[in-house]
């Protein structure tokens, strides 16, 4: 990657209005957003999402119905 000599700490934004730094940040996300959809998720995110549909399936194994549910809490509270 170039380096332009620009660092994040390098620019002033603290002149610019909140609508301007709004407008900046608009600009700044569009831009990630296009490169990042360019690169397709990273390949970490597969394993999350397995892990995750891993972890929805222990818990819809060991679901209750509403109703017990409510009425477990309902006795809990005073």
């Amino acid at each position: 990657m170039e380096s332009l000599g620009v660092t994040a700490s390098s620019i002033d934004i603290s002149g610019l209005s909140s609508g301007q730094r709004v407008v900046l940040m608009e600009r700044l996300w569009r831009s990630l957003a296009g490169d990042l959809a360019a690169q397709g998720p990273p390949a970490w995110h597969d394993a999350e999402i397995e892990s995750r549909q891993g972890e929805w399936a222990e818990r819809e194994s060991v679901s209750e119905e509403w109703s017990v549910v409510r009425e477990e809490l309902r006795g809990e509270i005073p």
